[in-house]
C-alpha cells in the first residue's frame, strides 16, 4: 500500500470513529438526562407519599391524586387519574388490600411497589365482612386485611424502606443522600413509635372505644384494650347505636373513644354522660388541611396523652 493510499485509509477510519463517536455521544447524553430527571412518584395514600417526599428531597415530585373529601382506601380514580399513575416512574402500592380499584386497571407492573411484600407475615387478616355507607366512597366493606398499617411505626419504618430501596434501584447516583434522608426518616417514625408506647403503657388495661375498626395495628402493636363500632364523626349515632354502646360499656368499661376526625358537638356531649371523652386520632391516610403527616400523627398521641 502506497502511503498516499495509507493516508486515505486512516482519514476513512478517522471519520467512520467520528460519526460512530457522534451517534453515541447522544444516547449517552439522553441517559445521563434521563437519570438527572426529577423522578415521578406517585401514591395511592398520603403517608406514602409523606414518606417519598422526605426521601427524595428536591430530587423528585411526588403526586397523591385522591380529592380531600375522601377515604383514599375506597376512593376510584378517574381515567385522567390513571393515566397519571400509568405514566409514574414510580407507583407506590400499600399493599394489605388497600386501594382495590388497582386490581382492575392495566399499570405497568415494572413500576409497581407493594410496599407491605417484605411484611406479609406481620398483616392483620379481618373476620368481620359489615358492609356500611358513609360519605362521598359510598357503600364499603372492613373485611379482608386490615390495612392501615402505617399505624403501627414498626411497619411504617419497614414500608419506608421499601419506598427508598425503590427510589435508589432506579437513582442509584443518588444512593447515600437517598439512604442518609431515609435514616431521618426512620429515627422521627421511631421516635413515635416510643412516645405511643409510653402513652399505651400509662393507660394499662383501661379499655379504649374506637370509633371504626381502622386501628388494627395500633391496637396490636401498642398492646391497647379496644373494641370497636361503626360510628362517623359527621353523623349523630341513631338510638340503636348508643343503646349497643352502653351494652358495651356494661361488658367493657371504657373512658376514651378515639375518632378519625372531630365528632358533631352532640356526639361529643352525649358520650360525656356515659363517661367517655373523645379523642381524635386520625389515621393520616389523606392529605390534611395544615402540616403533614408527621404532625397528625404527634397531634394524635398528644390528645391520647392528655386523657
Amino acid at each position: 500500500m502506497t502511503a498516499k493510499s495509507w493516508i486515505k485509509v486512516v482519514a476513512v477510519t478517522a471519520m467512520l470513529q467520528t460519526v460512530a463517536c457522534g451517534e453515541r455521544a447522544p444516547q449517552e447524553r439522553e441517559r445521563e438526562d434521563r437519570a438527572d430527571d426529577l423522578l415521578r412518584v406517585i401514591t395511592v395514600n398520603y403517608p406514602l407519599a409523606y414518606f417519598a417526599e422526605s426521601i427524595l428531597g428536591d430530587k423528585g415530585n411526588v403526586s397523591f391524586p385522591a380529592p380531600a373529601d375522601v377515604d383514599p382506601a375506597y376512593w376510584s380514580p378517574e381515567p385522567a387519574d390513571i393515566t397519571t399513575y400509568q405514566q409514574a416512574d414510580l407507583i407506590l402500592l400499600n399493599g394489605a388490600g388497600y386501594a382495590a380499584w388497582v386490581a382492575n386497571v392495566t399499570l405497568p407492573r415494572s413500576r409497581l411497589v407493594d410496599t407491605t411484600a417484605a411484611v406479609a407475615d406481620q398483616l392483620i387478616p379481618i373476620e368481620s365482612d359489615v358492609t356500611h355507607t358513609h360519605g362521598p366512597t359510598g357503600d364499603h366493606s372492613h373485611g379482608g386485611t386490615a390495612f392501615t398499617t402505617w399505624l403501627d411505626f414498626d411497619l411504617a419504618v419497614a414500608q419506608a424502606a421499601a419506598v427508598a430501596d425503590a427510589i435508589v434501584a432506579v437513582r442509584p447516583s443518588h444512593e447515600a443522600e437517598f439512604r442518609a434522608a431515609l435514616d431521618g426518616l426512620a429515627a422521627d417514625l421511631e421516635a413515635l413509635d416510643a412516645d405511643l408506647m409510653a402513652v399505651a403503657e400509662a393507660l394499662g388495661d383501661q379499655t379504649v372505644v374506637f370509633s371504626h375498626p381502622v386501628y388494627q395495628y395500633l391496637e396490636r402493636r401498642y398492646n391497647l384494650q379496644a373494641i370497636s363500632v361503626h360510628w362517623e364523626p359527621d353523623e349523630l349515632p341513631e338510638e340503636a347505636q348508643w343503646r349497643e354502646l352502653q351494652s358495651v360499656l356494661q361488658r367493657h368499661p371504657a373512658k376514651i373513644m378515639i375518632w378519625e376526625a372531630e365528632p358533631l358537638g352532640e356526639t361529643r356531649r352525649r358520650l360525656t354522660e356515659f363517661g367517655v371523652q373523645s379523642v381524635v386520632f386520625s389515621p393520616g391516610g389523606n392529605r390534611p388541611e395544615t402540616g403533614d403527616w408527621l404532625d397528625v400523627m404527634k397531634a394524635g398521641i398528644a390528645s391520647l396523652r392528655s386523657q
